[in-house]
């Protein structure tokens, strides 16, 4: 069977083509991607479709040159569809996957552009913390000799949040983040990266998969017209789409219920008796209640081979759900 040459692209920005036949399964393809990186820790990593601004994560049985064939667009251009390799699923306590080399460098790399892309909001103070453990990993110690006014002028928007560029010229950020970086001294790449992580892992927004502003329908006024659906392991999470700034949560275990159709997402939260139910015109509807499933089946799973005590409580979770109409 003839193979066709299919590029898998990364969170920073590298990329690295295979040769798959072109009825390889998408699992197939996952499997030689997590064998080129020697990746031991790959539980939580998957493969995506990217277009435009939004992206849903492959079934296993799709097949990646069929799917290709009904792109359009340059190839060389960012905004053109894609693959993308990346951390699917995030629990906050679990480390397992520090251990390892090149999950490590995923998950840091995967951090770095959800920081600089203001996925993660995130205050100027703690945006220079981070730029200086960034430089720090990129050029190693700081060194006066070397790293002066104009050193990262070029590249500072790799290294600021999008949101928060504007807010200082550039020497000044330049020099702020110099300060931070000046104090790292002797830290090696791999421990300024697991120093990135620890911070960026005490953001609320840690691990939060954003879908395109939708539409609210007849939700009240406690909800705007537009909003952001965010999904992470403690559930759902509602942002104005300007700022990111958080409207409400819905933790998991208050969720009865979740639905989508090609138009809409629905949820209910609260006492079954007196649910509250809300709705969102959104084409990204199944994408969202497939997120929220898998978090339930691996709460339910960690609750279950954890603490055999929690079952009735995490089953009756993951029973409320819906799933996809």
């Amino acid at each position: 069977m003839a193979k066709s040459v299919v590029r898998v692209h990364f969170m920073d920005s590298n990329s690295k083509a295979f040769a798959i036949e072109s009825g390889a399964s998408a699992d197939g393809m996952l499997k030689l991607v997590i064998e080129r990186l020697e990746l031991k820790e790959a539980a939580t990593f998957a493969l995506f479709e990217k277009k435009d601004d939004w992206e849903r994560c492959l079934e296993p049985d799709e097949k990646p040159v069929e799917l290709m064939k009904a792109w359009t667009g340059d190839p060389k251009d960012d905004s053109s569809p894609r693959f993308l390799f990346k951390k699917k699923t995030f629990i906050r306590d679990d480390d397992r996957e520090l251990s390892d080399l090149v999950a490590r460098h995923l998950v840091y790399i995967q951090a770095l552009a959800s920081v600089v892309n203001a996925d993660y909001p995130t205050s100027p103070e703690q945006a220079i913390r981070l730029a200086g453990l960034q430089v720090q990993v990129v050029y190693g110690d700081h060194n006066a000799a070397t790293h002066v006014p104009g050193f990262l002028t070029a590249n500072l928007k790799d290294y600021v949040p999008k949101t928060l560029f504007p807010t200082k010229k550039p020497q000044e950020w330049e020099a702020l983040i110099f300060g931070e970086h000046s104090k790292h001294k002797g830290k090696s790449a791999d421990e300024a990266k697991l120093t990135y992580l620890s911070l960026v892992k005490k953001s609320q927004f840690y691990g939060t998969t954003f879908y395109p502003p939708c539409k609210s329908v007849n939700n009240g006024r406690k909800i705007p017209n537009k909003v952001i659906i965010g999904v992470n392991a403690d559930g759902i999470m509602l942002l104005k789409p300007k700022d990111k700034e958080l409207i409400s949560t819905h933790p998991f275990t208050e969720i009865c219920s979740w639905a989508s159709s090609s138009t809409t997402f629905a949820f209910e939260f609260g006492v079954q008796s007196e649910a509250t139910k809300y709705t969102f015109e959104t084409k990204q509807g199944a994408i969202i209640a497939s997120t929220i499933q898998t978090y339930i089946d691996i709460l339910v799973e960690m609750l279950t081979n954890g603490n055999e005590e929690d079952e009735s409580t995490a089953t009756g979770t993951s029973h409320g759900s819906e799933g996809d109409d």
